[in-house]
């Protein structure tokens, strides 16, 4: 890779076994969440099992040993498969299953229903939390023998109506200000297409599945032809309109599983999912047509050219990039509003 190739996608990312644990867990708030429960556990309840051992409570002890190692697989699953939400729920469900095991069969302070019902809304969805809830309040109303008084029935029920309130509450703001966190970390606030935050993880997850299902995935590397003239003779503000326009009319010849990125400037990525160089060069094809008769700027139409590349099998996200980059150059030099497509790598 050349030193403008390197200059245009910055340096060499990490790779994931380098270790971007606490990326994960800033980027991920249910996976933060399950990791502290996973500690929180095994902290609380390992030194608990091992009294129940040292004073002969056999029984009691291995449950808790259990209890530890389901939670510390769950956290494990988490981190492995990614999948966050499927985890929390489960980790959701084993407390809440726990607690009403013991209310019915065992014995157990209803205290213990409190947190229980905050944990729920902090791992699950809203609706499954809520439904949680009030399957534990009900269910635990029903064994009359775990209250002192018939007023205490109600005071639990009241209190923990209002947790759950609370809890509800505290959960929809919270997943309202991470979806907005996740757009402003993600978009491009002037064109609303993905940023170069956004288009390094996608690649990432494209050459991951290439080497786990060898799904085909080919992008579209879309510069803007002399669109340097737009903004010294025109302005910025006229520059800018050009490429909000330009997101536009990619956005709407895209298939719903592709993805359109903003490299920098005027420098846009198109990662097609799915699809092989052939069919990548057919889609760029439309999208240049479709710019060049539609995209208008205050000085006429305004031209793209294109490189277009397909991940090559144990192929470098960096070289799956600098192989596009070649060809779109080539589309450059050989006239501008073009597309051209990369040559593989064993070429």
């Amino acid at each position: 890779m050349n030193r403008r190739q390197r200059e245009r996608f910055g340096p060499p990312r990490k790779s994931a076994a380098g270790g971007h644990w606490r990326q994960r867990l800033r980027a991920d708030f249910r996976l933060a969440i399950i990791s502290l429960f996973g500690v929180s556990v095994m902290a609380g309840i390992l030194p608990l099992a091992a009294y129940r051992f040292y004073v002969g409570d056999w029984l009691t002890g291995t449950g808790d040993l259990v209890l530890v190692a389901v939670f510390a697989a769950l956290v494990a699953y988490a981190w492995s498969s990614g999948r966050a939400g499927r985890a929390a729920r489960l980790i959701a469900v084993t407390m809440t299953g726990g607690y009403l095991a013991l209310v019915i069969f065992g014995s157990i302070s209803v205290m213990w229903a409190f947190p229980i019902l905050g944990a729920g809304f902090l791992l699950a969805d809203r609706v499954f939390a809520s439904l949680s809830a009030v399957g534990t309040l009900a269910i635990t109303a029903l064994f009359a023998d775990r209250f002192d008084a018939a007023v205490d029935i109600w005071s639990f029920l009241i209190t923990g109506l209002l947790v759950s309130v609370f809890g509800l509450i505290f959960a929809t703001r919270t997943e309202i200000q991470q979806r907005q966190l996740s757009e402003i970390a993600s978009r491009d606030p002037l064109t609303r297409a993905g940023n170069r935050r956004a288009l390094r993880y996608a690649l990432d997850e494209a050459a991951a599945l290439k080497v786990r299902y060898d799904s085909p995935t080919s992008l579209i590397l879309l510069d803007l032809d002399h669109f340097k003239s737009i903004n010294d003779v025109h302005g910025h503000e006229a520059g800018d309109q050009v490429l909000v326009s330009l997101a536009e009319l990619v956005t709407s010849r895209l298939r719903g599983q592709d993805s359109l990125f903003r490299l920098g400037g005027e420098e846009f990525v198109v990662l097609l999912a799915g699809t092989h160089a052939g069919e990548a060069e057919r889609l760029a094809g439309i999208i240049r047509r479709t710019l060049s008769t539609q995209l208008d700027g205050p000085g006429g139409s305004v031209t793209a050219s294109m490189g277009v590349a397909e991940l090559a099998p144990s192929e470098p996200v960096r070289e799956w990039l600098a192989r596009a980059d070649e060809a779109l150059y080539e589309a450059k030099r050989s006239g501008r509003d073009r597309v051209v497509t990369a040559r593989p790598p064993d070429a």
